[in-house]
């Protein structure tokens, strides 16, 4: 019986963990008219994926020899390990490529649902340990960028909203711009944040006023401090500094265009702040100009706490552009 048991319970405990090191990659839609495409994506993916396994298991770092993939996938690849590695959680992935449309051109294709573990590198890590990440490729199948995606429960909203207003190529690439913001914050890639905001940024943050000794339920007091950007970036690295790591999840977004200037829009965010030194929820609004769609800026920030009352949200009717 206890033989049984023991066995039982190996069984158990390696059904618990993720899958083995190599991973097999399948495209189920979105290249079936280039086989050739197709199977060359399938290929890189599959034998990237199976050098981050790899590389979690024995714990090194992760080696890119033999795969077609840019600096600034390996890069953002090289940063995240930096601070919390990752495997995946299957060793069969099957999802459709998107395209990726820009100014009405095909730009490249996208692969999303890709289920990974972070793997901290200490105690203090907070936060869902369960990711998606997404990939991009140029044209000829090179891998050109990995993000941490927001899950795609929110696309079948943005799918019905783009085909609505007929701007659904470009609400896919503010999601891509919002998933590659976030991935900045996760890889400290200060360089990144310092360019993807327009040098007049305004930023806005929020915090609760606390009142001692109140019998009656009032309204929060919310007071606001504005920054400009320079100083931003600075505290910026600062916070990069004194953390060990930084795990910024973003969901339930909501994108407006504005009325008379169709490159603007404003994306609403709750976002999830866990560090090594500090936690917290709020509702983030950014103002992205797309006007050049190759180096979209944001000209401005906000945070809010959960609290706000909804009428003192943020939203576009609040900016002046």
């Amino acid at each position: 019986m206890k033989r049984i048991l023991f066995v039982i319970g190996v069984l158990a405990l390696l059904l618990s963990f993720p899958c083995s090191a190599n991973v097999s990659f399948q495209i189920t839609g979105g290249l079936d008219s280039n086989p050739t495409l197709r199977s060359r994506i399938e290929y890189q993916v599959s034998a990237l994926l199976t050098a981050v396994n790899r590389a979690a298991e024995s714990n090194t770092a992760v080696n890119f020899s033999g795969i077609d993939i840019d600096d600034m996938a390996s890069f953002t690849i090289a940063q995240t390990w930096e601070n919390a590695r990752f495997r995946t959680y299957d060793d069969e992935i099957c999802t459709e490529a998107l395209r990726l449309v820009y100014n009405g051109r095909l730009k490249g294709y996208e692969v999303r649902k890709i289920e990974v573990e972070m793997m901290p590198v200490d105690d203090t890590y907070k936060g869902n340990k369960h990711q998606e990440i997404c990939l991009q490729f140029n044209l000829s199948g090179k891998i050109t960028d990995m993000n941490f995606s927001m899950g795609d429960q929110y696309y079948a909203q943005l799918f019905r909203e783009g085909e609505e207003l007929k701007d659904l190529d470009r609400r896919l690439q503010i999601v891509h711009f919002v998933e590659q913001f976030r991935t900045a914050y996760n890889t400290k890639d200060i360089n990144f944040l310092d360019a993807i905001f327009s040098d007049e940024a305004l930023i806005i943050t929020g915090k609760v006023i606390q009142r001692v000794n109140s019998d009656v339920r009032l309204r929060p007091e919310i007071q606001y401090t504005k920054q400009s950007k320079q100083q931003y970036i600075a505290n910026l690295r600062r916070v990069f500094a004194r953390n060990a790591y930084l795990n910024i999840l973003f969901d339930d977004i909501k994108i407006m265009r504005h009325g008379s200037k169709p490159n603007f829009y404003g994306v609403t965010l709750i976002q999830h702040w866990n560090s090594s030194t500090y936690s917290d929820k709020g509702i983030l609004f950014l103002v992205w100009d797309c006007s050049n769609e190759e180096e979209p800026k944001i000209h401005v920030r906000t945070w809010q706490p959960m609290e706000t009352p909804e009428n003192e949200v943020f939203t576009l009717s609040d900016i002046k552009l």
